[in-house]
């Protein structure tokens, strides 16, 4: 049932999520706060983070309706687990399930 533009898709979870017909938007500067402190012993600069962040979203911004709906319900919900979420994420996240 389509409402609002909005698609309710039952996850195995049980919950109910609904998904736009355009990309999640998140905030670039949360995404990348902790840019440039290493957690793994390397650290990359804010500036790169934000490139990449920007980059990811307007990719998403055209490939967004390729994906399967569940799909991007599914990689949109695991880019806030964690932390911020991710433009990076999602795409990443959609990208692999497309090659599965």
């Amino acid at each position: 049932m389509i409402i609002a533009g909005l698609v309710a898709i039952s996850l195995s979870s049980g919950m109910v999520l609904p998904v736009a017909d355009s990309p999640p938007r998140f905030s670039i500067e949360q995404a990348c706060r902790h840019a440039g402190e290493p957690v793994t012993g390397v650290g990359r600069p804010n500036q790169a983070c934000r490139d990449d962040e920007s980059k990811a979203a307007a990719d998403l911004q055209q490939q967004w309706t390729k994906y399967p709906p569940v799909q991007r319900a599914t990689c949109v919900e695991g880019a806030g687990l964690g932390g911020p979420p991710s433009y990076v994420q999602v795409l990443t996240c959609l990208e692999m399930a497309a090659h599965k």
